[in-house]
């Protein structure tokens, strides 16, 4: 639970200086790719917000005390959230490898209109693929004799097994699979068209320093983006892997419950990570984030 604190404000407050950053600097707000970060950011702090303080509470009384309203939202919100960050990584892939493979068309392709209207495009899709966990979260009441108390746990009722396992291999192909088959596909290329520009430029003179610095900081911005993938699919991969777990073996599954907690921990975490590697890895960022201190960011 103490855990839950540093990830919970970090979650909040890192991710709203991120806000704050890329809308107030004329010249980030200029570029499209930082849109997808702001909606990273957003979607972060939603789930620090609308899922940590549940899931702690939940841990601490080991019962649902929210409601069966709640019961549903929490899931589905949850669901919703990492769905539009992982749409919105594949997005930030396709991005870049526009950026570095077409550099002369890429702020036609991706212009701050269509670069919005895909982002509000990745928030519907997942929506509309998450629709399914409101629907079979209810609250299951059990009555207590000694004490004529009732508790309640908030459990997800499918129709049957067959629905619960076609639906999270579905989910586990929407969220992983097909998600990480593009985005290793997508980084492959852009590396291979660095590496081989690299080469390149490595044998001109030294008027192209200028080509050469920009060459750098593409590589740098892409190595950022392919640091958020890793750490997003490690963060919540272990979360995934129990819930398939837990539906196809379940004698499997009374051993691993116990470490339910800490794979939705280690998923929790995933919203406090991006703050901490922008002000790394993103320059011109953490030159704003000094400015900004100095209340000079504008």
């Amino acid at each position: 639970i103490c855990i839950y604190i540093p990830i919970f404000l970090m979650a909040v407050i890192g991710n709203i200086f991120v806000l704050i950053v890329i809308l107030l600097n004329q010249k980030m707000r200029s570029n499209s790719a930082n849109y997808f970060l702001v909606n990273m950011a957003i979607a972060d702090i939603l789930v620090a917000v609308c899922c940590i303080p549940m899931t702690v509470a939940e841990i601490v009384y080991q019962v649902w005390i929210f409601g069966e309203f709640m019961c549903k939202v929490t899931g589905y919100l949850q669901g919703i959230y990492v769905g539009a960050s992982v749409l919105t990584i594949v997005c930030m892939s396709v991005d870049r490898f526009v950026a570095i493979r077409y550099p002369m068309k890429s702020r036609q392709i991706f212009t701050v209109k269509k670069t919005k209207q895909l982002i509000l495009t990745t928030w519907l899709l997942a929506i509309g693929v998450m629709v399914p966990l409101i629907l079979v979260r209810k609250l299951d009441d059990y009555n207590l004799v000694v004490n004529d108390l009732s508790i309640s746990y908030c459990v997800e009722q499918w129709p049957s097994t067959e629905y619960r396992q076609i639906y999270d291999v579905f989910l586990f192909c929407f969220i992983y699979i097909i998600p990480g088959v593009a985005v290793m596909l997508l980084y492959a290329l852009i590396g291979c068209r660095l590496w081989v520009k690299d080469t390149s430029l490595s044998r001109q003179n030294s008027y192209m320093n200028n080509e050469v610095k920009i060459m750098m900081s593409r590589r740098r911005l892409a190595l950022m983006m392919i640091i958020i993938s890793v750490l997003f699919a490690v963060c919540w991969l272990p979360y995934y892997i129990l819930n398939l777990l837990m539906v196809f073996s379940p004698r499997i599954s009374r051993k691993v419950i116990p470490l339910y907690p800490f794979a939705l921990l280690l998923g929790h975490s995933n919203s406090a990570q991006n703050p901490i590697l922008y002000c790394f890895m993103h320059r011109k960022f953490k030159e704003c984030i000094f400015r900004l201190v100095k209340c000079q960011c504008r």
